[in-house]
């Protein structure tokens, strides 16, 4: 077991190296929001004490990363589950559970490892944080990722095509980062939206990881949502309870019988037909079948002739079966079958 988790780990990892076009994409899309939405955000929504909006922005920024970089892990499931290494674990003598977990911790790791890339920005944005903080930011990015990548997994597990996961992916990603506290405290928002608030798993991420970096530096219009151990609680809740969902889902297999090539070839698609086994009686062998023939030559067809009377004339002779016919002449007919079963008269 531990094993194939490993081996899952080490692979997500060199082919996020290899990807240079994902990898730049990590480094850009975080700062693009930073710099051109917290600089345009700072202007209509000015801080009211020590922290800036930009410092405010920055849990939210950290949430992105780990949001995106665990649903691309998720995207990529999809793909290894028909094409990759995925098949080779759900046939290999381990629990179905084992290719969750494998993938489900794989995506966790990726996610802090992308995430704590950004870990200069709570220097150069001005804030001082203690040790113990950063140590809590780090707990607090590990268990938001856990949680992400648990989702991934519930969506990985149910939908089989990269195209219907994709689209699903931009449906749930952008809702999920403005229903949040990541631009804004999600007590700002309208009532009839508070539901959606607090069903939003990242509500919690960003607002734990909050605690940390702003703790005592809160401004008046930009605080927190909810307690630290509230969050704690409410994302720990949710690990568990998305990635035993995930692993249920991801065991109802409808296309091992593809992947694995035990259907039987259908006649007229390149396959030989498959001839139906015949019912026996038990204690009865079957009997063995004749083999067809497989030209009409190779028939022999028996030749009979049968002597009948027809009316005060001579005899006719005629194959068994075939109509009798008036007498034409003096001279019985004589009616016999050739090789082809064809009747000749003589």
């Amino acid at each position: 077991m531990f094993w194939a988790i490993e081996a899952v780990v080490i692979r997500e990892f060199v082919r996020f190296f290899r990807q240079h076009g994902r990898l730049l994409s990590t480094f850009a899309r975080p700062l693009l929001w930073l710099i051109v939405i917290g600089s345009g955000f700072e202007r209509v929504i000015p801080s009211e004490g020590t922290v800036s909006y930009k410092q405010f922005l920055l849990p939210g920024i950290y949430a992105m990363v780990l949001l995106f970089s665990t649903m691309l892990c998720a995207l990529a499931t999809v793909s290894d589950r028909e094409f990759g290494p995925i098949r080779m674990l759900l046939i290999a003598p381990l629990p179905r559970s084992v290719a969750v977990i494998a993938k489900t911790i794989s995506s966790t790791l990726l996610g802090i490892f992308q995430a704590a890339l950004f870990l200069p920005l709570i220097w150069i944005l001005g804030l001082r944080p203690s040790a113990g903080a950063v140590l809590e930011l780090l707990g607090a990015l590990a268990l938001s990722a856990l949680v992400l990548s648990s989702l991934g997994m519930v969506l990985a597990s149910r939908l089989r095509s990269i195209e219907n996961f994709a689209g699903v992916m931009n449906f749930l990603m952008f809702p999920m980062f403005f229903l949040s506290s990541a631009l804004y405290p999600a007590s700002t928002l309208p009532g009839f939206l508070q539901p959606l608030v607090r069903a939003d798993p990242l509500t919690y991420t960003v607002d734990l990881m909050r605690h940390p970096l702003l703790r005592g530096l809160y401004p008046a219009n930009l605080s927190s949502d909810y307690t630290p151990r509230f969050d704690i609680l409410v994302l720990a809740s949710l690990s568990v309870l998305l990635t035993g969902v995930a692993i249920l889902l991801f065991g109802e297999e409808d296309h091992l019988g593809r992947i694995l090539l035990t259907e039987a070839p259908r006649p007229g698609r390149g396959g030989p037909a498959v001839p139906p086994q015949e019912a026996s009686t038990p204690g009865i062998p079957p009997v063995a079948s004749e083999p067809a023939a497989t030209s009409p030559s190779a028939v022999e067809m028996p030749r009979t002739r049968t002597r009948i009377p027809s009316g005060a004339a001579s005899g006719q002779e005629r194959l068994p079966g075939a109509p009798e016919k008036a007498a034409t002449s003096a001279r019985p007919a004589e009616y016999s079958a050739d090789e082809g079963g064809s009747m000749i008269v003589k």
